[in-house]
């Protein structure tokens, strides 16, 4: 009789069977991964991936008793049950699962040092150690079991400097910065390095103030003012130094020495340089978490289907910053000319411009020192001369949200394909240098805001949307977008040889004097693009950057860093110069 005839195979089943059941067995045993944590208690790692925790109930425990003592909510009693084959009534002497998501937060800790044994405690956040126990995890488990949201990978992503995809390799060392971490994880880190720049914190008559000592080869200037109030502008720095020294009885700010104190108001501190727990500082902090959620996830290759609105400042009868002669309206539009021809010529992206320059087309002239004109209009419908700078802002974001709106009925309402760069030269105080990028801050774009008048009836783009107001999160989502575009377009820049503002190149918002509140340019706070940047190329009052931009090398260089950074924003490296040849927006 041959071994494969059906008798034989039924003579066989009962051999076969039993050495099945402990290969399954075994199979399952190995995708479950257990260390006993004391207390009858067992961490448990499965291969979905998932964390348990596993006990026994106690003497007379129901289930709604059983989620109370471990959950802190009888209310969790149904995924509990759920978590185990929906049984509800717990037998004495029997392990029971419960959802790492649902457990209070002291057995949330004791799952993860049980499983993850080689995790610490850093000042600067949680480290997690991929083991080859527990490698069938990636970005967005970490993130949920550290910070409660999966969707924070991206900024973990972000701050390790990861790229690709988020799968982990064993023995890989993950961050998790400390304020992404869950309030568990955060109390137990140990207690932050010193304060920023050897801050130290104190209370007078006055009220409360921060003490800098100086270092070698600082003044009031930029390494108070601007560095810790986030006062850019000459007259303001100007004004709060004078401010300073009278606090300070310092008689020359020309003429202080190395180690001097100087106090300085907290009410005038940026909210990274308040002390830990400020109410200022906790909001800001809450911004930059709850920003960090939103990440954008296109990756285009030569950017196909992607929409660019470049927005080249001022413009017509509104030159800008004017210094020595130079006009900020006539090199910012340059720079956006060679922006809009890289794009177009290296990939498939369509291209919008905001503003022209008379009718010879978008021409880029080959010299270093640009003529001037007053010819510029914004490309409303129809367009507008920009004879009065307020039309001449309001108009831009007006266009850019009818530019929006028509590209999201192009590529199916994917708000991700589209960015929004406003180009600019700055006038900030003489001895600041380099480029900077404005993000909209979600706690300052609130609110309804729309114009009147009819210079604006006539514009079709104003009739489409006469006002505009974006819920949280909306807010939210763009200034995570905008921030992960910002620090693509900084990367870019460092690495073309751009030089970049020494103190905090990516900013929320614009300080003015004490009298005034911090404010959005209008053409980002208003705008319906989710990515959207003020880009400040450099610092037209001091006199090496203005030398700069009057060359064509540099405007080049600038264009060049600003589109690879676009592309970085979208997963891809610059291509070849013989690249197929974009669409344009025209």
């Amino acid at each position: 009789m041959s071994s494969d005839s059906p008798a034989a195979t039924s003579r066989r089943a009962p051999v076969l069977l039993p050495v099945l059941l402990l290969l399954l067995a075994a199979a399952a045993s190995a995708a479950t991964y257990r260390v006993p944590i004391g207390d009858g208690m067992v961490a448990t790692y499965t291969d979905e991936p998932a964390l348990y925790l596993e006990t026994e109930p106690l003497a007379g425990e129901g289930l709604l008793a059983f989620a109370r003592r471990l959950t802190g909510s009888a209310g969790h009693a149904r995924a509990i049950a759920k978590a185990n084959d929906g049984s509800r009534r717990l037998l004495a002497g029997v392990r029971y699962r419960v959802p790492y998501e649902l457990l209070l937060d002291d057995y949330r800790v004791r799952v993860v040092r049980g499983l993850f044994t080689e995790d610490r405690a850093q000042p600067d956040g949680w480290l997690h150690v991929i083991l080859p126990e527990t490698q069938s995890h990636g970005l967005w488990h970490v993130a949920r079991w550290f910070t409660g949201d999966g969707e924070r990978f991206t900024a973990i992503r972000d701050h390790n400097a990861l790229t690709g995809d988020t799968e982990l390799d064993p023995n890989q060392r993950i961050l998790v910065p400390r304020y992404l971490l869950l309030p568990a994880f955060q109390a137990l880190l140990p207690p932050p390095p010193a304060a920023p720049y050897g801050l130290r914190y104190g209370r007078d008559e006055n009220g409360e103030y921060a003490v800098y000592r100086l270092r070698a080869g600082e003044a009031l200037y930029s390494s108070v003012v601007v560095r810790f109030t986030g006062r850019t502008y000459a007259s303001d720095v100007n004004a709060l130094a004078a401010d300073l020294a009278r606090l300070n009885n310092i008689p020359d700010v020309t003429d202080m020495r190395i180690g001097q104190e100087v106090r300085i108001p907290l009410d005038l501190l940026l909210p990274e340089f308040l002390p830990p727990g400020h109410p200022r500082r906790a909001e800001y902090e809450k911004g930059l978490s709850d920003s960090a959620r939103y990440s954008n996830t296109v990756r285009a290759a030569r950017l196909e289907g992607i929409t660019v609105i470049l927005d080249p400042g001022h413009g017509g009868q509104d030159p800008g910053a004017v210094l020595h002669g130079v006009w900020e309206s006539i090199y910012v539009y340059d720079i956006a000319l060679r922006v809009r021809k890289l794009l177009l010529d290296t990939t498939a992206a369509r291209v919008e411009l905001t503003t022209r320059d008379g009718d010879d087309g978008f021409r880029i002239l080959d010299r270093d020192v640009l003529p001037r004109s007053r010819a510029h209009r914004v490309l409303t419908t129809p367009p507008y001369p920009i004879e009065d700078p307020t039309p001449g802002i309001h108009f831009r974001w007006y266009l850019a949200n009818s530019i929006y709106k028509k590209a999201l009925a192009r590529n199916g309402g994917d708000v991700e394909k589209v960015v929004f760069l406003s180009i600019h030269a700055d006038a900030l105080h003489p001895s600041l240098r380099g480029a900077m990028i404005y993000v909209p801050a979600s706690s300052l774009t609130r609110g309804e805001f729309g114009k009147r008048g009819s210079v604006y009836a006539r514009r079709q783009e104003f009739r489409e949307q006469p006002k505009v107001s974006f819920s949280w999160k909306e807010r939210t989502r763009s200034e995570g977008f905008s921030r992960q575009l910002a620090e693509k377009l900084i990367a870019s820049l460092r690495q073309r040889g751009v030089l970049i503002h020494p103190e905090k190149p990516i900013r929320d918002r614009i300080i003015r004097s004490r009298r005034s509140r911090p404010f959005v340019p209008a053409v980002v706070r208003h705008n319906a693009v989710p990515a959207k940047l003020l880009v400040e190329v450099c610092n037209l009052a001091n006199r090496q950057d203005r030398k700069l931009i009057q060359t064509r090398t540099f405007r080049q260089q600038v264009a060049e860093a600003l589109t690879e950074g676009i592309m970085a924003y979208y997963g891809q490296t610059p291509p070849s110069a013989n690249a197929v040849a974009g669409r344009s927006g025209d």
